[in-house]
C-alpha cells in the first residue's frame, strides 16, 4: 500500500480518547501524520437548513484578541450572538495558533459546527465527527533550525507542539508565563526527545525586542524551508511550508456547502492569511496595523470596539446585514 494511503487510513480510524495531560483528544498517532498534507473526510459536507435567512453563511474567527476577552473567556453578549447566527442557519467555527490542550475547553464552550483550525493551520479538526480533518507536520531539518536557534538565542524559550503536548525544549520566563496562561502543563524535553521532526509547530517565546531580533535574523534565505509567523509581540512561529490560516480556510471550504460565504475576523499577523482568503474580513479596533491594512483593502470591518466590550457580536451584525439586506 502506498504510504500516503497508509497515513489516511490511519486518520481516518482515530478513535477519541479522554482529554488528560497525556491523552490527546484527538488521538493523532505521530505517524499518522504526514510531512504532506493529508486530508480526510473532504467530501463530508456541513448540511443548512436553506429555509433560514443565514443559510449560506458561515463564520470563522481567531480566538486570542479577537473573541476571547483579555481574561480568555468569551463574554455573553457573543456568546448569544453566536447561538442567534447559529439558530438562524450560520454556521461557525475557530482559527487559532493554539494548540491541541490550550484548544480543547474553547472547543467543549463552543462546539464548532465544522472543522476548526489549531497550529495555526497545521492541523484541522472536526469536533463534531470527532476526528482529524486535514494535518500536516513540520519538515525534515527542523531539528537543525532549532538547534541553531536555541545557540544563538539563548535568552528566548522555545517549545515544538504535537497533538499529544506541548513540549519546552528551552526555558524562559515568557515561555512559563504563555503555558500558565493557556494552562498547558510545563513538560521539558530535550530537543532530540522532543522529536521535532514529527510535530506541528515550533514556537518562540521572549521579550518583544529579543523576538524582533529573531525574527530578522531568519530572514534568511536557507530558513525557506519553513514559514515563520507572528502570533503576538512575544512570538514568533514556525510552521511547515505554505501553512497558514489562509490554506486553512481553503481547506473549510471544501467541508462546506458550495457557494457558502465565509465571513472571517483576526487582529494580528497570523490572521492575515485567513482576511485575505475570506470573503469578507472584520477586526477589532486594537488590531494590528497591518491587519486594519488588510481589511481596508478589502472593504472589509474595522470595528471601533473590541474584544474587551462587544467587537464579535457587532462583527456578527456587519457580516450579516451586508449578506441578507
Amino acid at each position: 500500500m502506498h504510504s500516503g494511503s497508509i497515513l489516511l487510513n490511519r486518520l481516518r480510524h482515530c478513535v477519541p480518547v479522554c482529554c488528560t495531560p497525556n491523552a490527546s483528544p484527538f488521538s493523532v498517532p505521530t505517524a499518522a501524520i504526514s510531512h504532506n498534507p493529508i486530508i480526510v473526510n473532504s467530501k463530508e459536507k456541513r448540511m443548512q437548513d436553506k429555509t433560514k435567512p443565514y443559510a449560506g453563511l458561515a463564520l470563522l474567527t481567531d480566538l486570542d484578541g479577537t473573541l476571547l476577552t483579555p481574561e480568555k473567556t468569551v463574554a455573553q453578549e457573543d456568546m448569544d450572538a453566536i447561538a442567534e447566527f447559529r439558530a438562524k442557519g450560520g454556521l461557525f467555527s475557530v482559527a487559532t495558533g493554539r494548540g491541541r490542550q490550550a484548544t480543547q475547553a474553547y472547543l467543549d464552550l463552543l462546539k464548532p459546527d465544522y472543522p476548526a483550525a489549531m497550529y495555526n493551520g497545521a492541523l484541522l479538526f472536526d469536533y463534531q465527527q470527532q476526528k482529524p480533518f486535514y494535518a500536516v507536520q513540520l519538515p525534515h531539518g527542523i531539528t537543525e533550525l532549532l538547534a541553531e536557534l536555541m545557540q544563538a538565542f539563548p535568552e528566548i524559550g522555545a517549545e515544538v507542539l504535537d497533538p499529544s503536548g506541548v513540549y519546552v525544549i528551552q526555558d524562559g520566563e515568557i515561555e512559563r508565563k504563555h503555558l500558565e496562561i493557556t494552562n498547558v502543563p510545563l513538560v521539558f524535553r530535550s530537543l532530540e526527545d522532543a522529536h521535532p521532526e514529527q510535530c506541528i509547530k515550533a514556537l518562540f517565546a521572549g521579550e518583544q525586542e529579543d523576538i524582533n531580533r529573531l525574527t530578522e535574523y531568519v530572514r534568511d534565505e536557507r530558513f525557506s524551508f519553513v514559514d515563520f509567523t507572528r502570533s503576538h509581540r512575544w512570538f514568533l512561529e514556525i510552521l511547515p511550508h505554505n501553512t497558514n490560516k489562509g490554506t486553512a480556510l481553503q481547506q473549510l471550504r471544501t467541508a462546506l456547502p458550495e457557494g457558502t460565504v465565509i465571513g472571517a475576523a483576526g487582529d494580528f499577523d497570523n490572521d492575515l492569511g485567513m482576511l485575505r482568503e475570506a470573503d469578507f474580513s472584520g477586526c477589532p479596533d486594537d488590531a494590528e496595523p497591518c491587519v486594519k491594512d488588510v481589511i481596508a483593502e478589502k472593504n472589509g470591518f474595522c470595528s471601533l470596539k473590541t474584544s474587551e466590550n462587544g467587537f464579535f457580536a457587532e462583527w456578527i451584525t456587519a457580516f450579516t446585514k451586508k449578506y441578507t439586506s
